[in-house]
C-alpha cells in the first residue's frame, strides 16, 4: 500500500505546501529542487577613461583606446559597444559644430565666452 504524503515545506506564512511529496522524499518536485546558488555578480567594471572627442582625431583616438581595452578583457563587449556608439554620435555632432577656439594654441579667457558676450554684445536680464 502506498501512503502519499504531502510537501513538508513551510511557507514564510506558516502554511504547509499542499502538494504531494515526491516518491520516497519529504518535498514536492518545486520544494526539493536544491536552491539555486544567488547569482554571483559581476565586479563593477573599473572606471574607463575615453579621450574626449572634438573632432576626428579625438575620435580616433577614443576609438582606439575603446579597441585597446576590450582588446585586453578590461571592458564588456556591450560597454564596448555603447562606447564605440557615444563616440560615433559625438564625433558627428563635432563634425557639425566645429569648436570656436583652437585647443593647440594658449587658452585665453575671450576664448571661452559665448560668441555674443565675446563680440561685445550684452543683454539685459
Amino acid at each position: 500500500m502506498i501512503i502519499k504524503t504531502g510537501c513538508r515545506h513551510i511557507m514564510p506564512s506558516g502554511k504547509t505546501c499542499k502538494s504531494p511529496a515526491m516518491r520516497g522524499a519529504s518535498f514536492c518536485y518545486f520544494h526539493g529542487r536544491p536552491q539555486r546558488p544567488a547569482r554571483v555578480r559581476r565586479p563593477v567594471e573599473n572606471p574607463f577613461p575615453v579621450a574626449l572627442v572634438f573632432d576626428e582625431e579625438t575620435a580616433q583616438q577614443a576609438f582606439n583606446e575603446i579597441v585597446q581595452a576590450l582588446a585586453a578583457n578590461h571592458i564588456s563587449n556591450r560597454r564596448a559597444a555603447l562606447l564605440i556608439y557615444g563616440t560615433q554620435l559625438a564625433a558627428a555632432k563635432a563634425a557639425n559644430n566645429p569648436l570656436p577656439f583652437d585647443f593647440d594654441g594658449p587658452l585665453e579667457c575671450e576664448d571661452l565666452l559665448a560668441p555674443a558676450e565675446a563680440q561685445g554684445e550684452h543683454f539685459d536680464h
